[in-house]
């Protein structure tokens, strides 16, 4: 497990880009730790699997042909020793294939590709049994270091029988966690509640995925499994210690947070993978008192501690912490260093799409552009916006944002367009790149 903290810093109310209003005198920190890994070279241990799949009547048509198809294939990728099963639910709960080794399951792609539609829209039930399953294969590929069992739930609606409220559907992939079985989600088209769909995989330690178009449903499975397959460290979490006086002013990255004692963060980033590293994006404020008070004493404004399970290249487990202080020593004139600014950038890009989504859904399209406007000309002021490494992107998202104020001007935003804006989110804040790439639209669309 490798650690790589950037930090850069600007006086309270300087023209450092995305400087704060405050007129107190003192500093703001911008902190960027990404964390990364390799994937242990010795066999990796087996994993298990539990399709937990929508066949409701509005999954008819190309969105149950694409989940039975991803399903089947990203199962013909495990181990044979690996461990799969499959759930179908609409009103009632049918178990296509129960869990068992790949290598017996002989007829599980021609049970999936006869998944037909029908019912409305037990979520929860079709979730439970996914537990149960996953409970049952603890039996089958024990506890070696980076083993995992995983639901990955894949509907087009809300829940609609069964279990339907929210909190409880939350608590209950928090508890399933607690016994090692994480969720993932994935929803498709315009109908399921993103909200919902996200808080489950929180609270499950897995990923939450959009499908916008049929096709798109291998990549996000092919994703997802290649994830699993290159876990090198489990229950990553970092948590920050503030100093005397010093503050959070924003937290980019939104992994699930808590608050374990006064002036103590912990930020739950999950498994860590080697195909993703995992990114969290701080801005703290300081009292020049209390930054004077620092640099005399010699000690730290902040510390990161990162904890975690780590597989090593022999397949066994170590538990490792690694402290990380953030130095006092802050000079009174600004300094950037672009790839924080970048990553700053990006994150207030990210948050922008989902307030003006969220502001479109709620019928204040006006609003909506102008949030649109104002993050457009904050890109644009920023150095990074003509400088070779990072005007690109910048400049794509700027393009990007000027197509969103128009569709907000002009009233044709669909639910398409924000569940598509809320991935989109998702993904930059949580290091999702790759995935990015193949959820973008092409321009216009």
């Amino acid at each position: 497990m490798d650690a790589v903290l950037q930090v850069d810093h600007h006086p309270i109310g300087s023209s450092f880009p995305q400087a704060p209003a405050e007129s107190a005198s003192g500093v703001v920190v911008r902190a960027l730790l990404t964390v990364s890994g390799l994937a242990p070279v010795s066999n990796r241990a087996p994993i298990a699997l539990s399709f937990v799949i929508d066949r409701s009547g509005s999954m008819a048509g190309d969105r149950i042909k694409a989940a039975r198809v991803a399903a089947a294939r990203t199962a013909e990728r495990l181990h044979p020793d690996d461990v799969v099963s499959v759930v179908a639910f609409d009103d009632l709960v049918e178990t296509i294939a129960a869990p068992d080794r790949r290598a017996r399951h002989h007829a599980l792609s021609a049970a999936l590709h006869a998944l037909d539609v029908r019912g409305r829209t037990n979520l929860s039930g079709g979730w439970l049994r996914g537990r149960e399953h996953m409970q049952a294969a603890l039996a089958m590929i024990g506890t070696l270091p980076g083993s995992s069992r995983r639901i990955v739930l894949l509907t087009d609606g809300c829940a609609t029988a069964g279990i339907t409220d929210p909190s409880i559907l939350v608590e209950l992939t928090r508890a399933a966690r607690h016994m090692g079985i994480s969720t993932t989600t994935v929803g498709i088209g315009e109908r399921y509640d993103d909200h919902l769909l996200r808080m489950m995989a929180d609270a499950g330690g897995g990923n939450a995925w959009y499908i916008e178009h049929a096709d798109q449903s291998q990549d996000v499975l092919a994703e997802e499994l290649g994830n699993l397959l290159s876990i090198c460290a489990q229950g990553l979490t970092a948590t920050i210690t503030l100093s005397d006086a010093v503050q959070i002013l924003a937290v980019h990255s939104g992994w699930p947070t808590s608050q374990p004692t006064p002036g103590a963060f912990a930020f739950d980033l999950g498994d860590l993978y080697a195909a993703e590293p995992k990114p969290l994006l701080l801005e703290l404020s300081i009292p020049q008192e209390q930054l004077d008070a620092r640099k005399a004493a010699g000690s730290p404004i902040a510390v990161l501690t990162l904890t975690a399970d780590v597989i090593t290249p022999t397949g066994s487990v170590e538990h490792r912490t690694l402290h990380l202080p953030i130095a006092s020593s802050l000079e009174g004139q600004q300094s950037m260093r672009p790839e924080v600014e970048q990553a700053v950038l990006l994150a207030r890009a990210a948050r922008a799409r989902e307030d003006a989504a969220r502001l479109q859904r709620e019928g204040r399209a006006h609003e909506a552009q102008q949030v649109m406007r104002e993050q457009r000309r904050t890109l644009a002021e920023s150095p990074n916006f003509t400088a070779d490494e990072y005007a690109a992107v910048l400049q794509s998202i700027a393009e990007d944002f000027d197509d969103l104020s128009e569709k907000y001007r002009d009233g044709t935003f669909s639910e398409l367009d924000a569940k598509y804006q809320m991935q989109r989110s998702y993904n930059t804040r949580r290091g999702k790149a790759s995935y990015d790439e193949k959820l973008r639209r092409r321009r216009g669309e």
